[in-house]
């Protein structure tokens, strides 16, 4: 009996790049959407949703895997009773395959996830773990091309940057090639909601530029009805803690209700910590020049002498002494400056390590003996430096 071998064409064990479709080609060439971006504190990224889409458009449904490496809790800190900020760790690999199944690569990256300021520790975990995971699948991804915003490296560019590839001849008429459509704008994933105790400086989220205008972004007249409201309404804490008027805190009215330079200087410190453009702090400025000169006015009313009153003069009284209008100084204005950035600089360190002023004015009595705001910019340096320290120890 003559036996006939059966011969069948199995797919090789492994694959490579010209196992790739002429789509997938074409898809991970073309430059992101610029829909797709969103930026938060003036960086440009994607939201991790849009990722696992796109990995589901160009690998397809099981194309694709994500493993968790690693999950460590980093920090978790109580700063201030029952509020809770927690910080993680997570390494993830990603896996993409071929369209029959066949591992094409693999990429793995790890990345840093926190939750601050939360009312609920179960909460504050369960967002510090999907934000770090989140963020190590992102950076797996951005090895794929400008699909995945490898060009948002590129100082947030959004035109393509891998533009050809040698392994991937382009098609000779691309009108074969299907165009990949445009989607709707594509919007951030819900935020917790942070009750109104919490600091100002916790809740600052700078928006996309496609979402409602942020605390920096508002118009003078919005600005300015937001100062009216603030001054009509009572203040129920002292101003140092003073509430926020919608998403931060109404920094134009603090400075107004400012009642000496040093207590100014301090708003402003706290403007530059939470990230003030420099209009924000111009009209900050402005407000300190406005106060300064008004104080220069009446000056001279407060030197006149008083009539004495009754009917007798009685025993005379020794003269007070005129106060002096004030001349502006260009060097101590320069130190202040110097001292305000200085302040901002540890105010910026210590919401590093989710520290509040009130902690960072405890550390400063007991290596300088005075608080935070008294330190001499020398005495900030040092400071600002110790808990910069802290924080790369606690991120190794």
């Amino acid at each position: 009996m003559t036996v006939i071998p059966l011969h069948r064409n199995a797919p090789a064990a492994t694959a490579g790049p010209a196992d790739l479709t002429v789509e997938q080609v074409k898809t991970l060439l073309a430059p992101i959407n610029p829909s797709r971006v969103q930026n938060l504190k003036g960086q440009s990224h994607l939201e991790a949703w849009d990722v696992r889409r796109w990995l589901n458009r160009v690998f397809g449904f099981g194309g694709w895997s994500d493993e968790t490496l690693e999950l460590v809790c980093v920090a978790e800190r109580e700063i201030n009773p029952g509020r809770w900020t927690v910080i993680y760790r997570a390494q993830v690999r990603l896996t993409v395959k071929t369209t029959d199944g066949r591992t094409l690569t693999a990429y793995d990256d790890a990345a840093m996830g926190d939750s601050r300021n939360q009312p609920s520790l179960g909460d504050a975990h369960d967002m510090a773990m999907k934000t770090a995971l989140s963020q190590a699948l992102k950076r797996c991804a951005h090895n794929l091309g400008d699909a995945f915003g490898l060009s948002l490296y590129n100082d947030g560019s959004r035109q393509a940057v891998g533009i050809w590839s040698a392994a991937h001849p382009k098609p000779t008429d691309d009108a074969d090639v299907p165009a990949v459509p445009d989607d709707a704008p594509v919007k951030p994933e819900p935020a917790p909601v942070v009750e109104e105790q919490a600091p100002a400086a916790e809740q600052q989220v700078q928006r996309s530029k496609r979402a409602e205008g942020g605390p920096w972004e508002s118009s003078p007249q919005q600005a300015q009805q937001a100062q009216q409201a603030q001054q009509q309404r009572p203040r129920a804490v002292p101003d140092q803690q003073a509430g926020p008027t919608g998403p931060s805190r109404d920094y134009v009215a603090d400075a107004q209700a400012a009642e000496s330079r040093e207590r100014f200087d301090q708003v402003r410190a706290a403007a530059v910590a939470e990230g003030a453009p420099p209009e924000y702090l111009a009209r900050l400025d402005a407000v300190a020049q406005q106060k300064e000169q008004a104080a220069q006015q009446q000056a001279p009313k407060q030197q006149a002498p008083r009539k004495p009153s009754g009917p007798k003069p009685g025993p005379a009284r020794p003269t007070a002494v005129p106060s002096v209008p004030t001349v502006p100084d260009p060097e101590a204005d320069a130190a202040r400056q110097q001292h305000a950035v200085a302040l901002a600089e540890l105010l910026a360190a210590g919401k590093s390590l989710a520290l509040e002023p009130s902690h960072l004015d405890d550390i400063a009595t007991a290596e300088a003996g005075c608080k935070a705001a008294d330190c001499t910019v020398e005495q900030l340096a040092g400071l600002t430096a110790d808990l910069r320290a802290a924080a790369e120890g606690a991120a190794a």
